[in-house]
């Protein structure tokens, strides 16, 4: 999942737990949380980014190639990723706080790649504990302090589709996660410039600064967008983080900037940080709630690479044909905390 990967492979696995979020849309439509899913779709392109290694040249341009576009391997680590939106203008503006964290771990060549995810979404002052968790033979989605098995049948099909993948790669020469979903950080990752060296979870690293091409970096979003669809068949209910969405989020950027820490020695990605700046336009002052602008801002860090993580299983989960019905009071308990919220500031 992270290192050489099938062509389609990681789109698959960004575009389930996207997926996942656009689930939790479904019962009761809500902007914010339309937003999320379309900023997560930005947040797992990052996470993607830690899939490449390279060798030493410490100029910036030279840093940036060798990270984005080798392909030596992650194959297990501890993911700590968080997302923040700050709006401001507009009376019913809230601001917006995910985060995901937990560990992974590969396994055989074709086999699904374990992982142990845990996402946490503030909207204003609501906040809302999802997760994920993939073990040698199961999914299993959780909310709040539930959790949900998915049926093995859904487990199978995307089984089926990585080992698929694997096979029609396997005589193929390797490629990077993002080349085999045509992602290329080098073409919008401008006047790359070394700063120095410092340190990320007790590794010597690499400090590079960047501008960002927002034409070039939206164009990426979207081809990742569109290889979210893969699976998204498998998972009733469920559908791709809408290209037309991303296109229209993009288009407002009027600012970014790009933080990257690579490894002294393994140039493997251990922190990226991305600051952008938005103008809202009418198509997407609905998607920020009203607000004129917004600051968003990604933090991603990956550490204890390459070393064994423990995965395990939830205690005790409940059939997923109960989460549906989980999601609906959930948001209606949300939505009655705005309403409420809204009189009282009125």
């Amino acid at each position: 999942m992270l290192g050489s990967c099938p062509d389609n492979v990681a789109g698959m696995h960004a575009g389930g737990l996207a997926s996942r979020l656009e689930v939790m849309n479904s019962p009761q439509p809500n902007t914010l949380l339309k937003t999320a899913a379309t900023l997560l779709g930005a947040l797992l392109l990052a996470w993607g980014l830690a899939a490449c290694g390279g060798s030493s040249q410490p100029s910036g341009s030279s840093l940036v190639n060798d990270t984005f576009s080798s392909k030596a391997k992650i194959e297990s680590g501890q993911v700590n990723m968080s997302l923040a939106l700050e709006p401001t203008g507009g009376s019913s503006s809230q601001s917006l706080k995910l985060s995901l964290t937990g560990p992974f771990q590969n396994g055989p060549v074709g086999k699904i790649p374990r992982f142990a995810f845990t996402v946490n979404v503030n909207i204003g002052a609501q906040p809302i504990q999802a997760g994920v968790t993939s073990t040698d033979s199961k999914f299993y989605v959780g909310l709040g302090s539930n959790w949900y098995v998915v049926p093995s049948s859904t487990y199978k099909t995307f089984e089926q589709s990585f080992a698929q993948a694997a096979k029609q790669a396997a005589g193929k020469p390797e490629r990077s996660m993002l080349a085999g979903l045509g992602v290329e950080p080098n073409k919008w990752l401008v006047e790359p410039s070394t700063v120095g060296t410092t340190s990320v979870s007790g590794e010597s690293v690499y400090h590079v600064t960047a501008g960002v091409d927002t034409a070039a970096f939206l164009r990426d979003v979207s081809k990742l967008s569109q290889s979210s669809g893969s699976l998204s068949a498998a998972v009733p209910g469920a559908s791709a983080i809408s290209p037309s969405t991303v296109s229209e989020l993009g288009k407002s950027i009027s600012s970014a900037h790009v933080d990257l820490y690579t490894g002294k020695t393994d140039h493997l990605l251990r922190r990226l940080t991305i600051a952008a700046t938005f103008k809202a336009t009418p198509q997407t002052q609905t998607l920020l709630n009203g607000a004129s602008s917004a600051k968003i801002t990604l933090d991603l860090e990956i550490s204890q690479l390459n070393q064994p993580q423990t995965i395990s299983a939830p205690s005790h989960p409940r059939p997923f044909s109960q989460l549906l019905p989980a999601i609906s009071q959930l948001f209606g308990a949300l939505q009655s905390s705005a309403a409420g919220s809204s009189s009282l500031g009125g």
